[in-house]
């Protein structure tokens, strides 16, 4: 009876922690209860399917350090789940700066903070599509899995651990710049061609023109490339339930 009470502790530790920073789950009018509520469920039928954890002659603080653990271990899982929102949030960030959008920001739900209305847009986007193609479903069965080769306890940092996150935070401004890159040309080619009526037309005041067809040709190229935007975000959370697995290996010490 005290193993079964000690899985459920610890899943729910974990699985708490991963909830608290998964998308969906910190909006701000998402009840805090009803996160606890489905940590604890899922905890509820996921323990029983572990081996039991004996604590043994453990003293309260190594108890309280395998506590630590786990959140942790939830904490950077749900930090892996969520870098593809920071990614569309930095390349929305980077079309409102090219299309002189800067000064409308409005109220994300998603992150709960003031963000561009590009970044807004492509914040609802990904939530769409991890919904309509089930991919959180996904990525709860990839948590699941990450205790076949991480059981409760076994965590510790390495080298190879560090390196892999940093390639994947990384990513964040590569993709971020891959979603951004239309709209950047054609404020570049705007921008050229108001350059070169201003040498032709001396008179005209280019800068001010400038802002309106900057904006409605940065609107018309993002409308048409929500696609390859949505593309980007679909593949990344396609691998990312092997990439929970990949990290949980790392922390678990199998290469």
């Amino acid at each position: 009876m005290a193993a079964d009470y000690y899985n459920w502790m610890f899943v729910f530790l974990r699985i708490s922690a991963f909830l608290l920073v998964l998308p969906f789950f910190t909006m701000a009018n998402f009840p805090v209860t009803m996160r606890v509520a489905v940590g604890a469920l899922a905890a509820l039928l996921l323990a029983p399917l572990l081996p039991p954890f004996q604590p043994g002659r453990l003293d309260f603080l190594s108890l309280v350090g395998v506590m630590f653990q786990e959140v942790s271990v939830g904490l950077l899982f749900g930090f892996l789940s969520r870098l593809i929102f920071y990614t569309v949030e930095v390349g929305g960030t980077i079309i409102a700066t090219e299309m002189g959008l800067n000064m409308a920001a409005v109220l994300d739900p998603v992150s709960g903070q003031q963000s561009q209305v590009p970044a807004s847009i492509l914040s609802y986007l990904a939530a769409m599509v991890m919904l309509s193609l089930n991919l959180h479903h996904w990525m709860l069965l990839g948590f699941e899995r990450t205790y076949a080769v991480l059981p409760v306890g076994a965590a510790h940092l390495n080298p190879a651990l560090l390196e892999m996150l940093v390639s994947r935070t990384g990513e964040i401004f590569r993709v971020a710049l891959q979603i951004a890159a239309p709209v950047m040309a054609v404020s570049f080619v705007v921008t050229l061609v108001f350059a070169l009526l201003g040498r032709a037309v001396p008179q005209m005041n280019v800068f001010g023109e400038s802002f309106a067809v900057r904006i409605a040709a940065g609107l018309i190229v993002f409308g048409f490339t929500l696609q390859i935007a949505a593309q980007y975000v679909q593949n990344y959370l396609d691998r990312l339930p092997e990439d929970m697995l990949v990290v949980a290996q790392l922390l678990g010490g199998v290469r």
